[in-house]
């Protein structure tokens, strides 16, 4: 996978991000309202969406302070 540069995101870094976000929140509130046996209230679809935006959120931070070789605040040649 061709990772961006330290300090950089390119655009499918950040379309990756936000797709793992959202099948995280997505799958893992699926399988909280399987458990529990009802339909997800509104309250609910907000804390699953809010899990999915700080899982996006996260993982972009992650991206923007690795290089491009997925070393976690190194420059790349470092």
């Amino acid at each position: 996978m061709n990772q961006s540069n330290f300090g950089q995101l390119n655009m499918r870094d950040a379309i990756h991000g936000f797709i793992v976000a959202f099948l995280t929140a997505a799958l893992s509130g699926l399988v909280t309202v399987l458990d529990a046996g009802h339909l997800p209230t509104a309250g609910e679809l907000k804390a699953h969406a809010l899990i999915g935006l700080t899982a996006g959120v996260s993982y972009i931070l992650k991206n923007v302070f690795s290089n491009s070789n997925g070393q976690l605040l190194k420059k790349d040649g470092e």
